[in-house]
């Protein structure tokens, strides 16, 4: 008897050394992932799948000497392409043939292949590889990233096993049904510079429009459509609200504040997934109570006093809410929740 229990203690110990391994291999993989999405230049196409909706996007990705630039174009529905530098974002849409462009400080990333926190991630999920797979005709390295609780969904990641780059991503809830996809279907690393990008300013706004007209597609400088441009906003502002008990995980990693309509947008993150918070002004009354989904995307909205409230994530929908009820004022107003 007693050398069956030394052989099951031996086999338990070999099993969470085992484990370990196979965790810390995985978290290696995403800190190769880290460095390869910050340093490399690529560009490829790939097919975004939210609930029934399907789109189609390139994307360019090249490190300039200010930094990083990115082109992320749509091959399906509006032409519309976005351009980020160091120092804004660039949106520009062409609409029954009229050019609009608009521009806000640069913030966050274009690119679908976003930098990871494997240590903060960790702490609430568990991290391992889930053997080989073929996404856009390149050899990947499946990794697994699985919630240890309720308010997060689980990831599949695919990864480049040459350069480390995601080549596919899919988000599942808890029964394994699958949320939401985004996978390359062609990825090539390149060193050719990414087309210059140009700001519609007085010096240069012909050169602009000439740019953006070619991007787009447009017939000549003789039609060109009117372009509207939007000025930056780069005014600090301080928050007028705070969050003091956040759910599991979540920490916030983005703020900002529109001069013009009080809006104000909270980022929340756990190190993958993002839940934005936006409170405004309520408008002439009309309230936005309840509920809704935009593909795997959940919605939650609420009335706040004087104004709306509104939650937004790829997570569950014990997560928004959680982050609805932890809304106070700055001010120290009560901020008790409207009831639908």
């Amino acid at each position: 008897m007693r050398s069956g229990l030394l052989a099951l203690l031996f086999c338990l110990c070999g099993t969470g050394l085992a484990s370990d391994a196979n965790s810390n291999a995985a978290v290696q993989w995403l800190e190769k992932m880290n460095l390869a999405v910050i340093s490399m230049n690529y560009e490829g196409h790939f097919v975004c799948q939210c609930g029934d909706s399907l789109e189609a996007m390139h994307l360019r990705h090249q490190i300039g000497e200010d930094g990083p630039r990115e082109s992320l174009s749509s091959l399906t529905g509006v032409p519309r392409e976005v351009l980020r530098d160091s120092k804004s974002i660039t949106i520009i849409t062409n609409r029954n043939g009229k050019l609009h462009i608009s521009q806000q400080p640069a913030a966050g990333k274009l690119s679908p292949l976003k930098s990871l926190q494997p240590e903060k991630l960790l702490e609430n999920y568990r991290i391992s590889l889930g053997g080989i797979a073929r996404i856009a005709g390149r050899p990947g390295v499946v990794i697994n990233l699985m919630p240890n609780d309720n308010l997060r969904y689980g990831y599949r990641l695919t990864l480049d096993k040459m350069s480390a780059l995601p080549l596919d991503l899919m988000v599942m809830d808890r029964d394994g049904a699958l949320q939401s996809r985004i996978m390359f279907t062609d990825l090539k690393i390149t060193d050719v510079d990414l087309l210059s990008l140009h700001h519609p300013d007085e010096e240069d706004n012909a050169a602009a429009k000439s740019l953006m007209l070619a991007k787009l597609g447009a017939a000549g400088a003789d039609d060109a459509p009117a372009v509207q441009s939007v000025p930056l906003q780069t005014e600090p502002a301080t928050p007028a609200w705070n969050f003091p008990s956040l759910p599991s995980g979540f920490s916030l990693i983005d703020y900002q504040k529109s001069p013009r309509a009080g809006l104000e947008h909270f980022v929340f993150s756990d190190g993958l997934a993002t839940v934005s918070v936006y409170l405004e002004p309520l408008d002439n009354g009309k309230v936005f109570e309840g509920f809704a989904n935009l593909g795997s995307v959940r919605v939650l909205g609420r009335r706040l006093k004087d104004y709306q409230l509104t939650v937004v994530g790829e997570v569950p929908q014990k997560t928004l809410e959680l982050l609805a009820s932890s809304v106070h004022s700055n001010a120290g107003a009560e901020n008790t929740l409207a009831k639908p």
